[in-house]
């Protein structure tokens, strides 16, 4: 039985049909078809949205609106449901005669025979092309970094499942990963401020999209962290040629209102395969950029499965040394520097060491990544200037004389602004005269493009009162002009040029050419590694200020150097000849 709202409808369809019909056209798009798809009917307002006329539509199927945006499989389902005798109901992206897509809701009902046959299909639309433009804009705002315009680690992440799911697909085409952050950003913040850092950050964006184009996904993760996902690019030019293209837009000058900065960054990057997961692929590129990082920055490394074995080691490593730190298992020792003349220890190089429960004594040589670390490094220089403060303190009990403590400086130190800072203001805050420490620098400290910059910050302690010396001098290359233009104190030559003085006159000319050389510059020269009694002999017969090696003394403990110091007995200028 008819419910009573479908009997006035029909009567009121009787009644009036042209009327209900001018409804139906003035609301919907309507089109009607046979089983086989072919258009049997449309409306005017079909034909007014589509831009096709009633005769270019009328026997042809709706491929001719086919955009493009809808896959197999999405039909496939549409013509499943209809034949099954259900309506289908979802939103479909047709394109117009002019090539412009418009979106329009859909309802298609099966149209049944007499016999209840499906003899075709009555499709009713309306249109909402501006509300998904809106939902497309939203979804789009979502997934976009405000300041640069490139993706936000949301659509990053969406980015990647699709590049994965790209790879599980029959003979799929080469993907990569590339991740990368900046190295020196901090100190543009620093040092110009927030508002020049932003800056920094969108031309970094527009040079990558520049460079990689609008097909590759292109993200800033946050901060200054960026990541690539590579296609179509790779069709272009090999992985290998993108990288060093990224590391140079990287290091381009940067000008900004105030400065022209300049940067770098340490680049990880790692293929995308079926075999890969979304959290393993990020953490492959992650290993990258560490080992990237280890190795000075400024380059790219691929990931590799022993890259991942270093880099697990270099995590237990710090892992033992933040436990290590908060059970004092690290010590400050001190290697004497004689005085070759009087025959007295006069200064000490500190040097740290680590009492290691399961590896024994370790000198730092074995545990450089610890420094590498911003933050445990920050924690040893604490450390470092507090052992110095209570072990001068105990020579001063022990009647000790004044020793002149030698200390090592890193890249670190000289380009890390705030930890020296801090470093240094600790100094003075335990009332240790700045005068009681000689700074060592590297000549590779003072190569490079940051060159100058190190001078700079040199020049700056020399006037707050520390000492400088150059270190290792001899084993590299460094200008002459460097000794005259930096306020050095001391030269002290490497350990290589030691070996076969004994026995080699050649070894022993050169030796005494680069003491009469720091002689000239007027340093106090030190040699390093001397280990024999012939050695000291030779180098002191030379004409050296200091001698420093293990036939002194290796380096020993706080309590132990003024044992070593105190000995009366202990003296090689007295087995020397005149």
């Amino acid at each position: 039985m008819s419910a009573p709202h479908d009997n006035r409808l029909r009567a009121l369809t009787h009644e009036d049909a042209d009327f209900w019909a001018d409804v139906v056209d003035n609301v919907l798009i309507v089109a009607v078809t046979d089983r086989r798809g072919i258009i049997t009917y449309v409306n005017d307002k079909f034909c007014e949205i589509s831009q096709y006329s009633r005769e270019e539509l009328l026997g042809h199927t709706h491929r001719i609106l086919n955009s493009g945006e809808h896959g197999k499989a999405f039909f496939r389902e549409m013509y499943q449901t209809l034949f099954a005798g259900r309506t289908w109901y979802g939103n479909l992206c047709n394109r117009a005669k002019d090539g412009s897509h418009y979106w329009v809701a859909t309802t298609i009902m099966p149209h049944r025979n007499a016999q209840g046959e499906i003899t075709g299909f009555v499709a009713s639309r309306f249109e909402i092309t501006e509300l998904m433009n809106t939902k497309v804009r939203l979804k789009k705002q979502a997934a976009t970094d405000v300041l640069t315009g490139l993706l936000n680690r949301g659509g990053f992440n969406a980015s990647l499942v699709t590049a994965l799911e790209n790879a599980k697909r029959p003979h799929p085409e080469p993907q990569a990963l590339v991740m990368f952050d900046l190295d020196g950003f901090k100190p543009v913040n620093d040092i110009h401020g927030h508002h020049a850092g932003d800056e920094v950050l969108k031309v970094i964006a527009q040079r990558l999209i520049e460079l990689i184009g609008p097909d590759d996904a292109i993200s800033r993760l946050g901060g200054d962290e960026f990541a690539i996902i590579l296609c179509r690019s790779l069709k272009l030019m090999p992985l290998e040629t993108i990288l060093t293209k990224v590391q140079n837009l990287l290091e381009e000058p940067i000008m900004l209102e105030s400065a022209t900065v300049r940067i770098s960054g340490s680049i990880g990057a790692t293929p995308i395969t079926a075999a890969d997961t979304l959290e393993g692929l990020q953490k492959n590129a992650d290993v990258a950029v560490y080992a990237a990082k280890q190795s000075g920055g400024k380059q790219a490394r691929m990931f590799t499965p022993s890259l991942h074995k270093t880099t697990m080691e270099r995590a237990k490593i710090l892992t033992e040394a933040r436990k290590g730190v908060e059970l004092r298992q690290f010590e400050v020792y001190y290697q004497p520097i004689l005085n070759a003349r009087t025959g007295r220890i006069e200064q000490a190089e500190a040097l740290m060491r680590w009492h290691h429960p399961d590896r024994g004594l370790l000198s730092a040589g074995a545990f450089t990544d610890v420094f590498a670390d911003s933050a445990l490094a920050q924690i040893m220089e604490t450390h470092l200037v507090q052992s110095f403060h209570d072990d001068i303190q105990k020579w001063k009990e022990a009647g000790l004389p004044s020793l002149r403590l030698a200390v090592n400086l890193s890249h670190l130190d000289l380009l890390n602004l705030e930890q020296q800072i801090d470093l240094f203001s600790e100094i003075r805050e335990l009332n240790l005269e700045p005068s009681t420490f000689m700074l060592e620098v590297t000549e590779q400290m003072l190569q490079g493009r940051r060159a100058e910059k190190s001078r700079l910050r040199l020049r700056a302690l020399a006037e707050d009162g520390f000492g400088l010396a150059m270190d290792n001098f001899g084993y590299g290359t460094v200008r002459l002009s460097t000794l005259r233009e930096l306020p050095l104190q001391s030269l002290k030559l490497d350990r290589c040029l030691v070996r076969d003085i004994a026995t080699d006159a050649e070894a022993r000319s050169l030796l005494a050419a680069l003491i009469k050389l720091g002689h000239g510059y007027n340093l106090a020269v030190t040699v390093e590694g001397v280990e024999t009694q012939e050695e000291f002999d030779t180098v002191r017969a030379l004409g050296v200020d200091y001698v420093q090696g293990f036939f002194i003394s290796r380096a020993v403990s706080a309590t132990e150097l003024i044992r070593i110091t105190q000995r009366d007995a202990w003296n090689p200028v007295k087995t020397t000849t005149a």
